[in-house]
């Protein structure tokens, strides 16, 4: 079994949505996958937005921009499926969308505190969830989108949670395995956990690689995948430096280093876990999956 993360670039357009399946189908036909994903390019942005909105007592212009976010969710829905069946997946998104609303109304007059601006950033990731497990059975693959609040727990340092092993383990066990059993993807939110009272919280940014390495470590994968919008793992930015270098392999010790120092292809916390248990991470390209990439070990 392996655990596989896409972010929010892959995830921005129903062409990249689309493309993400075909690299999933190519590995689903032999091995089990867990899938992490991201919230689409720009969405999180847009949810702190809201945030500050509200903290300047803006919330008609908050309302306004939970109106875009949802139309374009609908709007990527429907660019890649014109089943009868996509209308399922439109109404988990409206549900969605009303649930946000209505917990913005509720607290429109109320301090907007480190909690409810998790809460508010955390519907990123749930929105494009439903949307790519639909996609993955439009391409053949069963699938199932699971919320991490539901299985991921955490601390209460919100904002920038840490995932508690113990406590995420029963839940993984319960939620999780039955699907991987019978072939079924699972499809987590990235990003977004639980408190022990059930408040919901986010890892940080870059917390969505975080998800998927206490996955694999919990689950005991075989190997994390992190696909991004770069050929894998470089000592600085290619988008920037065109002289920049490709790492073929590094360790853990080095990856997390050159991560800490601000290389922005992997969250520098997502090493430990999959560490903890000798998991290799492959940092391979979307945009050319048959690219070889980084392989990150010990």
């Amino acid at each position: 079994m392996i655990v596989m993360k896409f972010g929010g670039a892959s995830l921005s357009t129903s062409d990249g949505i689309l493309k993400a399946c075909r690299i999933i189908k190519k590995y689903w036909r032999e091995e089990k996958i867990v899938l992490v994903v991201s919230a689409m390019k720009g969405i999180t942005d847009k949810l702190f937005l809201v945030s500050e909105y509200l903290k300047k007592n803006n919330i008609k212009e908050a309302l306004k921009l939970i109106e875009d976010i949802k139309r374009s969710h609908i709007k990527a829905l429907y660019e890649f499926d014109f089943r009868p069946q996509a209308v399922k997946t439109e109404s988990e998104i409206i549900n969605l969308i009303s649930r946000l609303t209505n917990f913005i109304n509720n607290i429109s007059q109320k301090r907007i505190t480190p909690a409810r601006v998790d809460f508010i950033v955390s519907f990123g990731e749930r929105l494009s969830c439903p949307i790519v497990a639909n996609a993955l059975e439009m391409n053949g693959m069963p699938a199932h989108p699971i919320d991490a609040s539901h299985i991921m727990a955490t601390n209460n340092d919100f904002g920038n949670a840490i995932p508690l092993y113990k406590k995420s383990q029963h839940h993984i066990n319960e939620i999780l395995v039955p699907l991987i059993n019978n072939n079924i993807i699972p499809v987590v939110t990235g990003y977004i956990g639980f408190t022990h009272d059930g408040c919901s919280t986010t890892l940080g940014r870059g917390g969505s690689d975080l998800s998927a390495s206490y996955l694999a470590n919990l689950l005991g994968a075989k190997a994390l995948y992190l696909w991004k919008d770069v050929k894998g793992f470089y000592d600085v930015d290619p988008n920037k430096n065109k002289n920049a270098k490709k790492f073929m392999k590094l360790s853990y010790k080095k990856a997390k280093a050159l991560a800490k120092k601000g290389a922005k292809i992997i969250y520098y916390k997502a090493i430990e876990p999959v560490k903890n248990k000798n998991i290799p991470i492959y940092i391979k390209s979307f945009i050319d999956p048959e690219e070889i990439g980084t392989t990150v070990g010990k």
